[in-house]
C-alpha cells in the first residue's frame, strides 16, 4: 500500500504571516487580556489591537523586500507609543506587548511549519526578531516623547 504524501507548494514566512495575521492579532489578544500588567489599562480589543495590521504591513514589507537593517523607521509604531502614553502605558507595558506580539507570531510560524520553506524559515525569524526590536525602540521613541511635551 503506497503512502499518501500530500503535495503542496512551500510558502514563505511573509505569505504565511500575511494569510494567518487575523489569527495571530486574535491570538495577541487574548495572550494580552491574561496578563495583569496588561489589562490594569482598560481598553477595549479593538482600541488594544489597533495598531497590529499596520506593525504588521512594515514587517511582510521587510520580509518581503527590505532585508537589511536600514529599512525605514515605523511610523506606526512611533504613533503607537504616543498613544500608549496617552492610554496610560508604562514603559515596560511596551515591552511586555512587544513580547507577547513576538510570541504570538513565532507561534503561528510553529503552528504552519510543515507549509514553511525550511531554507528560508530562519532567517525569517532572525528578521522578525530585529523589527520587533526596532518597532518597539520607536515605540518607546513615541512613547518618550509624549511623555516630555
Amino acid at each position: 500500500m503506497e503512502s499518501m504524501v500530500k503535495l503542496y507548494k512551500l510558502e514563505s514566512v511573509a505569505t504565511i504571516l500575511d494569510r494567518e495575521m487575523d489569527s495571530t492579532i486574535k491570538e495577541w489578544t487574548r495572550q494580552v487580556s491574561m496578563a495583569p500588567s496588561l489589562t490594569k489599562c482598560l481598553l477595549s480589543d479593538a482600541d488594544r489591537a489597533r495598531h497590529l495590521p499596520k506593525l504588521f504591513d512594515d514587517l511582510l514589507s521587510r520580509l518581503r523586500g527590505i532585508r537589511n537593517t536600514n529599512s525605514p523607521v515605523s511610523i506606526a509604531a512611533n504613533l503607537h507609543g504616543r498613544l500608549r502614553f496617552t492610554q496610560g502605558y508604562s514603559a515596560d507595558m511596551l515591552v511586555e506587548e512587544s513580547r507577547i506580539l513576538e510570541v504570538s507570531t513565532f507561534n503561528t510560524l510553529h503552528l504552519h511549519q510543515s507549509e514553511l520553506n525550511q531554507t528560508q524559515a530562519l532567517p525569517d525569524v532572525l528578521i522578525i526578531a530585529d523589527e520587533a526590536d526596532r518597532q518597539l525602540e520607536e515605540t518607546v521613541r513615541g512613547f518618550m516623547a509624549a511623555a516630555a511635551a
